[in-house]
């Protein structure tokens, strides 16, 4: 009786390697940053487009994929404050949104100040300098921008008044940005190279030109302008000092200069996502809720015999710490990841 043998395949019959989609683990790779408990800075992060070529996976940045799947979604607004995740797209796009956030949105703020008087212990410059980064309710869509060889006028400028003085014999006063009183009808102080009038009842030359009054227009009849913190501290001023100036606000961009940054701060984090690999009921999954300090996993209990067991309740609480992952074992029941294309921003 003969021996079978096994046939021999040659290298080219040998199968395909699939086409046009990953295996799931290399997907997860692809689509995720992992954290371990072992290396804490350890990141995979393939971002090469050639990555899995031979499995027909394009992995670089296609703009049809991104118009198709990129999203915005706003979770809190409000006058102060904006959380809003970004959905399908790359870092380095949301890298770019931040700083034209930062840098390229246009508001108003005090550029130029004209000190009439200031005995204050502040010098004029520095003085002039918190005056610029007081924040000033209004809206810069309303106004345009002002070059070298533009006049101020009613469309390119908003003037402010202030005048505060510490009388003799009284104690220490705090001078507070509530006391810049707007001027809708432009600047009050006239031009130092101006002559006197023949016509007493002419008014003369100030550092302004409006046509009208601001407070006539629709956008601010019924919306005064006006800092938007009433309790911004300006200075101090002791015993017998005076301050007496005038502000002149207009439109600029942060790249300019920092008074002109819409935001105080804006960052981004890659959505955390928290993964149970096995139930973890009794005992364990007490232990685990206990564990996490910001109580991103919950307690479920199961049917009507009283056994507990662990959910991940609130992953976008997540700082990946990995408390939940350190100790024995602990790496087999949660693991931690990162959605590459997912950003929260606020």
């Amino acid at each position: 009786m003969e021996e079978q043998k096994t046939p021999k395949i040659s290298v080219w019959d040998l199968p395909d390697v699939p086409k046009g989609k990953l295996p799931p683990h290399l997907e997860i790779q692809r689509t995720r940053v992992l954290c371990t408990s072992d290396a804490p800075t350890h990141t995979e992060n393939i971002r090469y487009s050639g990555a899995y070529a031979s499995m027909g996976v394009d992995n670089s940045l296609q703009l049809e994929h991104f118009h198709d799947n990129f999203r915005l979604e706003v979770i809190r607004l409000n006058e102060d404050d904006m959380e809003f995740d970004m959905i399908g797209i790359d870092a380095a796009l949301a890298n770019a949104l931040r700083r034209i956030l930062i840098a390229e949105l246009p508001t108003m703020a005090i550029e130029k100040v004209l000190i009439a008087n200031n005995t204050s212990v502040i010098q004029d410059e520095v003085l002039a300098h918190r005056l610029g980064l007081i924040p000033l309710k209004v809206d810069p869509r309303m106004f345009e921008y002002m070059s070298e060889n533009d006049v101020p006028n009613e469309k390119n400028t908003i003037v402010f008044k202030l005048h505060s003085r510490c009388e003799r014999g009284s104690s220490r006063i705090k001078v507070l940005s509530n006391e810049l009183q707007w001027l809708p009808r432009g600047s009050e102080l006239a031009l130092s190279t101006e002559k006197p009038a023949v016509d007493p009842t002419s008014r003369p030359r100030t550092y302004t030109s409006f046509n009208c009054s601001q407070d006539s227009l629709p956008e601010f009849s019924n919306n005064p302008i006006g800092p938007k913190h009433a309790d911004i501290i300006i200075a101090k001023l002791g015993p017998g000092q005076e301050i007496e100036l005038e502000a002149h606000a207009v439109k600029g961009m942060g790249k300019t200069h920092a008074k002109w940054s819409p935001v105080a701060t804006a960052w981004y984090r890659m959505l955390p996502e928290v993964v149970l690999l096995q139930e973890v009921e009794g005992e364990k999954a007490e232990e685990l809720v206990k564990k996490c300090p910001v109580k991103v996993f919950d307690i479920e209990d199961i049917g009507k015999v009283g056994r507990k067991r662990a959910t991940v309740a609130r992953p976008r609480s997540c700082t990946l710490c990995r408390e939940c992952i350190r100790g024995d074992d602990w790496d087999k029941y949660v693991t931690l990841r990162r959605v590459k294309d997912h950003f929260i921003c606020k």
